[in-house]
């Protein structure tokens, strides 16, 4: 039942990739932007709202539970701290942690031969994917680098990064297959929708490009696989309970969003601080889903 839910997701993903590819072209940047805040607000902060209870599954007993919100706690701090005093050393942080994260959520189930092998594949997957959407909206992320750090990412750093992190992937992805670990047709099915994600990204903008991953090809699958984990199956009644247990933190992640935008006067695209928050986020639910996986 998993297993056909998953791949009729899939279907269900492609269907929307495509969907909004057109819509990138019929609509311009504003009407794109909003799509993409709303998803991100939306199911993208969601995907992560259920770490504590995550953390608290198993037969650890509350002192390992308190141990690991006191480590989740401290991650979010150590994330502020870090923003506050180098802006650009936090968002490269959140471009390496989210790299790992969406490399290992993407193809955790798919390549597993050696721990650290897996880890670099992870990451030249991720960094794959970012250098291509930054590749593809260079004006946009200068844009929101000034705002977040004061600095940019140049034309040519951006290229170096996309082509050591396909270097690695293919080089990797072939190896794989040359020793019956991966079959050619699961490589091409990947070479296939990196080049459709390409396409995306360069037609859409920075904001909903990102968005078109983050959501149908990362959160929801991720929201799949935690429902999986805390119930045991993934069900309608398991996703709409994963829900409403979400919805508390959910709505502390909003307010708090809308919060810094109002509170923080040179900061004038809402997109920045969804990064800001994102990071945030992203590196203690990375390290919830380490802990899950494992």
């Amino acid at each position: 039942m998993n297993t056909l839910f998953k791949k009729n997701y899939q279907n269900f993903m492609l269907f929307f990739t495509f969907f909004l590819f057109w819509f990138s072209i019929q609509f311009g940047e504003l009407v794109e932007d909003s799509v993409a805040f709303a998803l991100i607000v939306s199911l993208g902060i969601l995907h992560g709202a259920n770490d504590l209870l995550i953390l608290s599954k198993g037969k650890n007993g509350k002192a390992v539970f308190f141990k690991h919100l006191l480590i989740y706690l401290s991650i979010i701090v150590l994330c502020v701290v870090t923003y506050v005093l180098s802006p650009l050393v936090a968002i490269l942080a959140f471009i390496l942690l989210s790299s790992y994260h969406f490399g290992e959520e993407h193809m955790g189930e798919k390549i597993r031969v050696h721990q650290l092998l897996n880890a670099i594949y992870y990451m030249a997957y991720g960094l794959f994917l970012f250098s291509m959407l930054f590749y593809a909206s260079l004006s946009d992320v200068d844009q929101i680098m000034k705002e977040l750090t004061g600095t940019t990412l140049s034309r040519f750093q951006i290229e170096l990064t996309l082509s050591i992190s396909a270097m690695f992937l293919f080089t990797i992805s072939l190896f794989l297959v040359f020793k019956k670990k991966n079959s050619l047709g699961l490589f091409l099915k990947e070479l296939f929708y990196l080049g459709l994600l390409f396409v995306v990204f360069k037609t859409s903008s920075l904001i909903l490009g990102f968005a078109i991953y983050f959501i149908f090809w990362h959160s929801i699958p991720s929201i799949m696989n935690q429902v999986e984990f805390i119930d045991g199956s993934l069900t309608k009644k398991g996703v709409m309970s994963y829900i409403k247990k979400a919805l508390l933190y959910w709505s502390i992640s909003v307010m708090a969003l809308l919060t810094l935008y109002q509170m923080i006067p040179q900061i004038h695209l809402f997109s920045t601080i969804i990064f800001v928050v994102l990071f945030a986020v992203t590196a203690p639910h990375t390290w919830v889903m380490y802990k899950m996986k494992a």
